[in-house]
């Protein structure tokens, strides 16, 4: 029996069937919809997989990585940007204070194991701190990553130290990449690597460096002993004569009270020469501290070549300096550029000699290459330098010398790099003979610096 003739039978007549199911029709109807979730349900499942890849990633790379909370320190770039500053530098710069609000607007959320590792300790102590205490011993690499995260680069690196959770320093390389809208990014992951042992390691190897670079001090003093009795002897023996001739002038019967007087001047200024002389070879001789100063290059070599005065006579051997009068200065240890001209001329000496030239000439010249690069040239009329002795030229141990050790000039090399220049030789110069070159930077004074950092902005 159907619906519409079961409801006949109950209803009668009065209804038809028809009525009832159109009725029932109206009273019964349901409304659905069908939406298809598998790409949502896709799209889920990859989110939550990527996002396990992450933790695992975070959690057992060997790199420390800590993660920060950047909300506040976004909310105060995006102020800065409103009220119209395009660069960080000249606002830390009127606004010192401001580098403090940017360490505590930065805290401590997360670390992974090899962080928990290196800065000592567990981490529960510090979810929630600012940066300020883990950045107080370098504050100027923290305040170069925030002019880097402002200016929208896309990371940042820098070998710095930093103070670890317990109160240690160590040495690190810092890095931080940012992807994605720099502005919107309010979680930032860092990550640092341990470089304490490579630290330590550049140190010892400094310090061995230094220890080779006074042996050859002393070994060079040594060669040059006929020099240094030279020059201590013409002071001593300007001091006798002057001395024998002020008595003559006092046991006249009638004193001449000028000439006294003109002979005890001419014995004081001989007697600084002397203790001048002293002092210099002392301070070739003594293992001290480097110490940085500004200096007048020509200046440097001329002390150098009057060391080198006896020496080159007595081997016949013409050395000239060209000076550039306009050079400015340059930051650097006396002593050690001092040792570096020695260095360059001895062994040009030594190379001609070997080679047993009678015209022995040596230039030395200094020229200002640009306004930040001085070039200093050592250049010689000798028998130059084979081609394929040029790559190792520098090298420790490697010399072309019947008695040299080859040390001379990876000495050169070393103190010239330690002074942010760099240093070269050419086989055959204008002379014919071997030309070493090395450059020094130029001190740039502060005010121009400020216009330059002014003109970019």
């Amino acid at each position: 029996m159907t619906l519409l003739s079961f409801a006949c039978s109950l209803l009668g007549d009065n209804f038809t069937a028809i009525a009832f199911a159109a009725f029932l029709a109206a009273s019964l109807t349901l409304v659905g919809a069908i939406m298809d979730i598998t790409a949502l349900k896709k799209a889920h499942t990859e989110l939550e997989r990527s996002e396990l890849r992450y933790r695992h990633l975070f959690s057992r790379m060997p790199i420390a990585f800590r993660q920060l909370d950047a909300s506040k320190l976004v909310a105060l770039f995006r102020r800065l940007r409103a009220d119209g500053v395009k660069d960080l530098g000249p606002y830390f710069d009127s606004h010192p204070e401001f580098l403090r609000t940017c360490m505590d607007a930065l805290s401590f959320q997360e670390a992974n194991e090899r962080a928990i590792q290196m800065f000592g300790g567990g981490v529960d102590g510090h979810v929630g701190r600012s940066m300020a205490e883990t950045w107080k011993e370098r504050p100027d690499t923290f305040r170069r990553a925030m002019e880097s995260r402002y200016r929208g680069e896309t990371n940042f690196e820098e070998e710095t130290r930093m103070v670890t959770w317990d109160g240690r320093l160590v040495d690190v390389l810092f890095t931080t990449a940012r992807v994605g809208p720099i502005n919107d990014l309010e979680v930032s992951l860092v990550g640092t690597i341990d470089i304490s042992q490579r630290v330590r390691a550049q140190q010892k190897l400094q310090q061995v460096q230094a220890e080779f670079a006074h042996a050859a001090r002393v070994s060079m003093l040594g060669e040059l002993t006929a020099s240094i009795a030279h020059e201590v002897n013409q002071p001593l023996a300007a001091i006798a004569t002057n001395g024998a001739a002020g008595l003559r002038w006092l046991n006249r019967p009638t004193p001449d009270i000028v000439e006294i007087r003109k002979t005890i001047e001419n014995i004081v200024v001989d007697t600084k020469r002397a203790a001048n002389i002293v002092a210099r070879v002392h301070g070739m001789a003594s293992r001290r501290a480097p110490e940085q100063a500004s200096l007048a290059f020509d200046e440097i070599i001329c002390e150098a070549l009057l060391f080198l005065r006896h020496e080159m006579e007595s081997r016949s051997v013409t050395i000239l300096h060209q000076p550039d009068p306009t050079a400015p200065q340059v930051f650097g240890d006396r002593t050690q550029l001092q040792q570096v001209i020695v260095n360059l001329a001895i062994n040009a000496v030594q190379a001609m000699t070997q080679a047993r030239h009678d015209d022995r000439r040596i230039v030395i010249s200094t020229v200002t290459l640009d306004a930040t690069t001085l070039c200093c040239t050592v250049e010689d009329n000798g028998p130059g330098i084979a081609a394929e002795h040029l790559e190792r030229l520098f090298d420790s141990f490697f010399t072309t010398k019947d008695s040299g050790m080859g040390m001379g000039l990876p000495i050169c090399r070393s103190i010239v790099e330690a002074h942010g220049g760099r240093i070269g030789a050419e086989g055959h110069g204008a002379d014919g003979g071997a030309r070493f070159w090395f450059t020094l930077p130029i001190i740039v004074p502060a005010d121009a610096l400020r216009c330059d950092l002014h003109a970019d902005t």
